[in-house]
């Protein structure tokens, strides 16, 4: 069993974000996983990431705010406990276009290079 108190959980900062918190919680620097890791960001008001994509697909669940999701394409709305996923290679943007924070949990597998070396 390995466990991270929220107050211990590691920052780290991702291109194309702004104005958001992040830390992981499971996983790279928060130590051991052999598929996957779990984050937490807090985009405030504004805030949100630029439209890109990765190789690996994303799970992304709003526990409380509402989060604006658009894959370039189409855009939907997020409330508390709503979820989406994002398929590998599918470009993806959040944005926070409200008044208030919004947090935001991610589930994302490692990399195939990272599960090789037992991150």
């Amino acid at each position: 069993m390995h466990v991270v108190r929220f107050a211990d959980a590691p920052e780290y900062t991702a291109p194309g974000h702004h104005e958001m918190a992040m830390v992981r919680l499971q996983g790279r620097e928060a130590g051991p996983s052999s598929d996957l890791w779990i984050g937490v960001s807090v985009i405030a008001p504004g805030g949100g990431t630029t439209l890109s994509s990765s190789p690996q697909e994303k799970m992304y669940v709003a526990p409380d705010g509402t989060l604006h999701v658009s894959n370039g394409e189409t855009e939907i709305t997020l409330g508390k406990w709503d979820s989406c996923r994002i398929a590998g290679g599918e470009n993806r943007r959040l944005t926070n276009r409200t008044d208030a924070p919004v947090a935001v949990l991610l589930v994302m597998p490692l990399t195939a290079d990272e599960r090789q070396r037992g991150l």
